[in-house]
């Protein structure tokens, strides 16, 4: 499945930060799966012809993340429809809020002899897996670090994972805010997940719900924006 380590033009204004490029290295992924039991492998590669002595040290972190909505909002709708998240982002700019789920760190040692280090996470089976829904996310990250004599030289990559939503469904979000239920689509690969203060599930929908004979995502999207 295709996972992205740069953010898209239609997950833009979600609070998702794009990659940092630290100036004497970077990061490359051999294995990205951003979930429960999952790998996350690499090396940080030297960039530049100056050597330096100082440790790297790289950090993968899970956050779940939810979107603070506009107090109107939480209460007032059963079910909403599918361009709901639409019309959140026309109000104004979104602001996400997110709690750290997991987070682990390896020392690499520092790129002064080695032009690379490498690095490899095994990740814990509860985790969930990298996902972005209409008021729940959770957003994975990887970083590599080296401290200066003022701040620190950093790069970091986010991970997303991005596939075709086929299977129409009735998709449950809950945050500390509320919970909302939700006529969505859903990729093969998704499943329900929780982890600190949100969940995310998936159930079937009411047959009035269903999308019409040959409708996609996109063009049920466009029928139910249309009415």
């Amino acid at each position: 499945m295709p996972v992205l380590t740069d953010v898209p033009d239609d997950l833009a204004l979600r609070g998702i930060f794009p990659p940092e490029r630290a100036a004497g290295f970077g990061i490359s992924l051999d294995t990205a799966e951003p979930w429960g039991g999952g790998r996350i492998e690499g090396r940080v590669e030297r960039r530049s012809e100056r050597r330096n002595r100082r440790p790297i040290d790289v950090t993968v972190r899970c956050w779940a993340a939810w979107l603070d909505i506009a107090p109107q909002l939480v209460g007032k709708k059963r079910l909403l429809r599918m361009d709901t998240y639409w019309d959140l982002r026309m109000r104004s700019v979104p602001i996400w809020l997110e709690e750290e789920v997991f987070m682990e760190r390896f020392e690499l040692g520092p790129l002064d002899e080695a032009n690379w280090r490498h690095f490899a996470f095994h990740l814990p089976g509860e985790l969930p897996r990298a996902f972005e829904g209409t008021f729940v996310s959770f957003r994975w990250r990887v970083e590599a670090r080296r401290h200066r004599r003022i701040g620190n030289d950093r790069a970091s990559l986010p991970l997303l994972v991005q596939e075709q939503r086929t299977s129409p469904v009735l998709r449950v979000e809950t945050s500390p805010i509320g919970t909302w239920r939700l006529l969505e689509w859903k990729s093969e690969g998704e499943a329900d997940a929780e982890a600190g203060p949100c969940s995310v599930a998936f159930e079937e929908r009411r047959p009035e719900d269903m999308p019409l004979p040959g409708e996609t995502r996109e063009t049920e999207l466009a029928r139910r924006t249309r009415g």
